[in-house]
């Protein structure tokens, strides 16, 4: 990622909502609220090598990457949802969680300067 590349691009939620701020606003809250529990549920799956788990948590976060146009973090959670379901190089998936991890990092700020922005 180059400086100044934003991981984020809310073009499909702008169309998506119809550029309400309203409903616009309530994604990204919903998203910002849930996305960390799911991340830490992520981890806690990892470690405890409950690789079902890390599916599912990888599987439900996925497609609210679509929302936000952050195509680079859910070709990683898509990554980490394959390596957990087939059950192969399962020794990469912490490492490319915690590189998820500082990806929503960004997607956080992104989105809380979006929302400033649109209220």
């Amino acid at each position: 990622m180059s400086e100044g590349q934003k991981l984020t691009d809310l073009t499909f939620l702008r169309n998506f909502t119809g550029g309400q701020a309203d409903k616009m606003t309530k994604y990204i809250r919903m998203f910002l609220t849930g996305a960390p529990q799911n991340i830490s549920q992520m981890e806690l799956h990892a470690l405890s090598k409950d690789w079902s788990g890390v599916y599912q948590s990888a599987h439900s976060l996925k497609p609210q990457l679509g929302y936000f146009g952050a195509k680079q973090s859910e070709e990683l959670l898509k990554l980490i949802e394959r390596y957990s379901g087939d059950q192969m190089e399962v020794e990469r998936i912490p490492t490319m969680i915690e590189q998820f991890r500082k990806q929503y990092e960004i997607i956080n700020s992104e989105l809380e300067i979006e929302l400033k922005s649109i209220s």
